[in-house]
């Protein structure tokens, strides 16, 4: 792991992030020694430091860092997290008037999942989860470090032995998957949920909408539920390391929709244009 520039393993139990979560992250995927839509990570981490108000000056230093690893190490993923720091007063931090250290940033390096590339070429089966996210429109779209709606929502996976699952709002509207952005395509338009009030807006998924734009497609956003999902005529998921994966079947209670993943398809021409 790098921390601040330097490998270290270890973690200041007074950092922000372990005490509160707060921080944020991104995960991005190496490939053959480049670190894949540098750009749009980096855009979000901005983003995110932008919105939480966390001060954050050494972007040159990581992003060196970030190539550098890259580099390094060539493939698998890099988890790229930023935290406000060290200290403050309870959860006060009040730079330069308390205890709170300036932001501090890992870096941490793990294999890609053997399962995505599968995934990719012959599709996921996908649940719907009981468990609904939580609804909080100011951290909305950001990948902050909490993460218990997930952790909740894993519980349920597990329990069901499903790989992945949608997830709904506390409102009744669609988001997105536990890992994932969620896409379909309906009478040759392409649509997806809203994460205005709930979810993540992933760099994969402003990806997609710029190469959906090159290719004449335009995406429809908004509240949908599972209904308008299960109406579709092909669904695919997106992140930043599985990339874009065609979903083969959606299980709801003992019922479960069957849906093609071979016909020509939005999916495949967004696969081939990556």
């Amino acid at each position: 792991m790098i921390i601040n520039g330097t490998p270290s393993q270890d973690v200041a139990i007074a950092d922000r992030g372990f005490n509160f979560g707060d921080g944020h992250f991104t995960t991005i995927k190496l490939a053959a020694g480049q670190a894949q839509l540098l750009d749009l990570h980096m855009a979000r981490l901005q983003q995110a430091c932008k919105v939480l108000a966390i001060e954050f000056s050494q972007w040159d230093a990581l992003i060196d860092a970030i190539i550098e690893q890259a580099q390094a190490l060539q493939n698998g993923v890099l988890k790229v997290t930023i935290t406000r720091g060290e200290g403050g007063r309870g959860y006060g931090y009040a730079y330069g008037t308390s205890s709170c250290s300036s932001a501090n940033w890992y870096l941490q390096h793990r294999s890609t999942p053997p399962q995505y590339s599968e995934w990719a070429r012959s599709g996921i089966e996908l649940m719907v989860c009981q468990y609904q996210q939580t609804v909080n429109p100011v951290l909305a779209g950001l990948k902050t470090l909490n993460r218990l709606d997930q952790v909740m929502i894993k519980q349920e996976l597990d329990a069901n032995g499903m790989a992945d699952g949608l997830v709904c709002s506390t409102e009744g509207y669609l988001i997105e998957t536990s890992v994932a952005n969620v896409f379909w395509v309906k009478a040759g338009k392409v649509y997806t949920p809203s994460t205005k009030r709930s979810g993540v807006e992933g760099v994969m998924k402003t990806h997609v909408l710029n190469l959906l734009n090159t290719l004449g497609f335009t995406l429809y956003t908004g509240d949908y539920t599972i209904a308008d999902l299960q109406a579709a005529d092909e669904i695919f998921i997106t992140n930043s390391v599985m990339e874009v994966v065609p979903v083969k079947a959606i299980a709801q209670g003992d019922f479960c929709d069957d849906l093609a993943v071979n016909d020509v398809s939005v999916w495949r021409l967004l696969q081939a244009s990556l």
